[in-house]
């Protein structure tokens, strides 16, 4: 009997992860089409991606008993999203969704109208929108910074926020059949390894799929181990300290380096010892989980002893860049040129924390310099940026991406036409701007009316229901440049 009872304690001490997920959130067998931690812009994937075969309208269940704890709509990030709180201690997201359900849409509509916005992030009183273990929540979409219809799913810590594994936690996902790759760089180009390398450097060594975690060992022993299975979004940027930046651009591929880099913010190194610092040939094996992803000999030129970033500041003519210290994964020989309104910064690399471009204008008026923006693009992507001016006679863009850039200025709204009227009742305008767009009104004969913005298809639903009339559109891009559409429906 004392067994028995000590058992029992150690069932209720213990908690049951694997059995937060008790409905699985569509129907069907479940097919992953983003794994939990890949690499992707500027972030580690905090959640699993799962396919709806290629179109929306499919029923998203809640995965436990809970409550709706945060609803999200906008045109990028998630779209709309919903946030729901498990007794337990767990939320769960899901993400990219096309409508919510009844009682839930009831609250966020009436939210919208009392507020006026078409942005939403609310926060309903706890247990206001209960939900059991296999409710629809929801319809799924391709709404949002979506590249398909999809189902964006998350299992995160409520107390800390943390994102956590949710295979680990009862999510019915295959196992992925696909292992990780080590790929090396001789004479400037990144190839799969053979048998045996030359590199320069260990840090001319990088695994792809390094969500399925790897380890190294050189010469029997082990040097590096890197697995991510939780992790907070204050250290997502640490996906471009490890980035092999110029496989990425040569072969499309991401890959995490195998020597963690001295600005290593990311999570997941669980281990790590110096590696060899003299050349020579090393018998190198790399592990994932079981499996084995390489095995051979690497032969290493030098140790390449790389060092932090330290803050910088660089000036040509009327543009200052300011790099704070370690925002790069190692220290850059970083050169700014200047000419008018273009800037080129060598060399292109993923900035781990945000830089500063100050820029003095000369020659247009002052009521411009709120029309300012900066268009730039590093290797991983392309942002534009609003500027906001400085006590000291500048104009400041702070900016995530460092690399060649130019000036623009912009003082037109958002283009707006009609397209068509759907038998759902809905009015659909296309809307273009360089910059990004947010709805500030919409109205059907002076009423209040749900408007959402597509900002990948640059579509504005406007829902009027069955109403005639006329119907006014306010809309405004990131400089403020309004636009105000009316038309006769």
């Amino acid at each position: 009997m004392p067994k028995i009872a000590s058992l029992l304690a150690w069932m209720v001490a213990v908690p049951l992860w694997s059995q937060l997920i008790v409905h699985q959130p569509l129907d069907g067998p479940l097919a992953v089409s983003g794994e939990l931690a890949e690499l992707r812009n500027h972030h580690f994937h905090s959640g699993i991606d799962l396919r709806t075969g290629g179109v929306t309208g499919k029923p998203v269940y809640a995965v436990a008993d809970g409550w709706v704890r945060r609803i999200v709509i906008r045109p990028d990030g998630y779209g709309w999203a919903l946030y729901i709180d498990h007794p337990n201690g767990f939320t769960t997201v899901y993400g990219h969704l096309e409508s919510f359900s009844d009682e839930i849409w009831q609250f966020t509509e009436s939210e919208a109208r009392r507020r006026g916005s078409y942005r939403l992030d609310l926060y309903p009183p706890k247990g206001m929108l209960s939900v059991d273990a296999g409710t629809v929540i929801g319809i799924s979409g391709n709404s949002g910074a979506s590249g398909g219809p999809h189902l964006h799913f998350e299992v995160r810590d409520q107390a800390s926020e943390e994102i956590l594994d949710p295979s680990a936690h009862g999510l019915a996902i295959p196992v992925d059949p696909s292992h990780p790759k080590l790929w090396a760089l001789s004479d400037g180009r990144w190839r799969p390894a053979g048998d045996s390398v030359s590199v320069a450097s260990w840090y001319d060594l990088a695994v792809t799929l390094p969500e399925q975690d790897f380890d190294v060992h050189v010469t029997d022993s082990l040097r590096a181990q890197w697995s991510l299975n939780r992790w907070s979004f204050d250290v997502q940027r640490g996906a471009d300290a490890g980035l092999a930046l110029g496989l990425h651009q040569q072969q499309g591929v991401r890959g995490f380096l195998i020597h963690p880099t001295p600005t290593q913010p990311a999570p997941g190194w669980r281990h790590h010892l110096d590696f060899p610092r003299a050349s020579g040939r090393y018998a190198v094996a790399i592990h994932s989980g079981s499996a084995r992803v390489w095995n051979g000999v690497v032969r290493v030129k030098e140790f390449e002893d790389r060092v932090p970033q330290p803050a910088a500041t660089l000036r040509d003519g009327a543009v200052t860049l300011h790099v704070p210290a370690r925002a790069f994964a190692w220290k850059q020989n970083m050169t700014l040129s200047a000419e008018g309104r273009s800037i080129r910064v060598t060399p292109d690399v993923a900035a781990i924390k945000p830089v500063h471009y100050d820029w003095v204008p000369h020659g247009i008026h002052d009521s411009l310099w709120d029309k300012t923006y900066l268009a730039v693009r590093d290797g991983r992507g392309s942002a534009k940026i609003p500027g906001i001016r400085t006590s000291d006679g500048a104009i400041r863009y702070t900016s995530k991406t460092c690399g060649s850039a130019e000036i623009r200025i912009d003082t037109e709204g958002p283009s707006c036409r009609f397209i068509r009227r759907t038998p759902s009742g809905s009015v659909l305008l296309q809307v273009n701007d360089e910059l990004d767009v947010e709805v500030v009104r919409a109205q059907i004969n002076g009423q209040w009316c749900w408007a959402y913005l597509d900002a990948k298809t640059n579509t504005l639903a406007v829902h009027v229901g069955e109403e005639i009339g006329t119907l006014y559109v306010q809309v405004q891009d990131e400089l403020g440049n309004l636009t105000t559409f009316t038309t006769n429906l």
